[in-house]
């Protein structure tokens, strides 16, 4: 029997980022990535580029 290799996508900084009155900083976002990096997630979903300044720069 093989097994399945289980794949996580976090959208944390895309949608998490759209809820009222949550702005992540530029340095919030990037500890939020790293965090996301060493627990192992696969894809990481980090906002929409040209949404606003802080997705386009991050």
């Amino acid at each position: 029997m093989s097994k399945e290799k289980i794949y996580i996508f976090d959208t944390t900084l895309r949608d998490g980022a759209q809820t009222q009155g949550v702005n992540f900083s530029m340095d919030e976002k990037n500890r939020i990535a790293t965090a996301l990096s060493k627990l192992g997630v696969d894809y990481i979903e980090a906002g929409w580029p040209g949404a606003n300044p802080t997705d386009t720069n991050f």
